[in-house]
C-alpha cells in the first residue's frame, strides 16, 4: 500500500519543493546515518534532511544528519505514507515533521504561526501559490484530510527502538561507536570522549536515574567511564544526575 501510494504521489504534477518533499536527488540521497536498504521518499532541501522507507516496514522515517545523535538520527514520523501525507497537509510542509522530536508543543505552535505569517510576504506569493496547488492535488488524489501530527509523532518516537536500524560501517566510523559483535545487540558507548559526554548526559537526563543504573543498562564499566570523562574535566554530580565541569 505505502509503496503504491508513493508511486502515485511521485506522478503528481506539482512543485514538490513547495511542500518540502523534493524528488531531485533520489539516486544519491544517502548520508552516513541513512540506514542500509533505505528507499527514498523526499528531502526538504537543507541540512541533508530526508524521508525514507525501510524494507518490510510501512512507516515513514525522517533522517537528520545535522541535528541527530544516537537514537535520533533516524526516527519514525508516520505510521504509513497516507498518514504522512495527512500530516504534511496539516503542516502545509514536510519540514515541521523533521523537527517535532526536539520541540515542545509551544515551539511547534510558534513554528506554525511563523509559517502562517510568511504568507503575508508579497515576495513569496508565487511560492505559496505553488504550495496550495500541491496540497490541493494531494487531497484530490488521495481523499485525505489534514491531521495534526504532534501528539501522534511524539508517541511514536517515544516507543521507537533504534536497535532495529541497520547502519553501514561508515555510520560507526563517523559517530565513533563500535558495532556490537553479536547481531541484535546495541552498539557500545562511543569511544570519543566528547561524544561520550553528550550521550551519557542525555541518557542520564532521559533514561537512567543514576550513573550506576546507566552503567548496568549500558553494560559499561563505571570506573572507566568516570575516568575517561574526568580527563575531559567533568565529574558526576549525583544531585543533578549529570556530568558537570569541575
Amino acid at each position: 500500500m505505502t509503496r503504491d501510494d508513493l508511486k502515485r504521489f511521485r506522478a503528481l504534477d506539482i512543485n514538490f519543493d513547495s511542500i518540502g518533499l523534493l524528488q531531485a536527488g533520489a539516486d544519491d540521497f544517502a548520508y552516513f546515518c541513512t540506514p542500509v536498504d533505505a528507499e527514498f521518499v523526499g528531502r526538504i532541501g537543507c541540512d541533508g534532511v530526508h524521508f525514507i522507507l525501510l524494507p518490510g516496514d510501512e512507516r515513514v522515517f525522517c533522517v537528520d544528519p545535522s541535528m541527530g545523535e544516537r537514537g535520533t538520527y533516524v526516527l519514525p514520523v508516520a505510521g504509513d505514507f497516507r498518514e504522512f501525507l495527512s500530516f504534511v497537509l496539516y503542516c502545509q510542509d514536510a519540514n515541521p515533521l523533521s523537527q517535532i522530536f526536539w520541540m515542545t508543543r509551544k515551539q511547534y505552535d510558534e513554528l506554525a504561526a511563523e509559517d502562517a505569517a510568511a504568507r503575508e510576504n508579497q515576495y513569496q506569493a508565487k511560492f505559496f501559490e505553488e504550495k496550495d496547488k500541491a496540497l490541493a492535488a494531494i487531497v484530490k488524489e488521495f481523499g485525505l484530510i489534514p491531521v495534526d501530527p504532534f501528539k501522534k509523532v511524539k508517541a511514536m518516537q517515544k516507543k521507537f527502538d533504534p536497535a532495529v536500524l541497520n547502519f553501514s560501517e561508515e555510520y560507526y566510523d563517523v559517530v565513533g561507536y563500535e558495532r556490537s559483535k553479536e547481531e541484535g545487540d546495541e552498539p557500545m558507548l562511543p569511544q570519543d570522549p566528547n561524544i561520550l559526554l553528550s550521550v551519557v548526559n542525555t541518557k542520564l537526563r532521559d533514561e537512567y536515574p543514576s550513573l550506576e543504573y546507566l552503567c548496568v543498562g549500558m553494560d559499561a564499566d563505571q570506573a572507566e567511564l568516570t575516568e575517561k570523562l574526568g580527563a575531559l574535566g567533568y565529574a558526576y554530580d549525583a544531585q543533578t544526575n549529570q556530568f558537570k565541569p569541575v
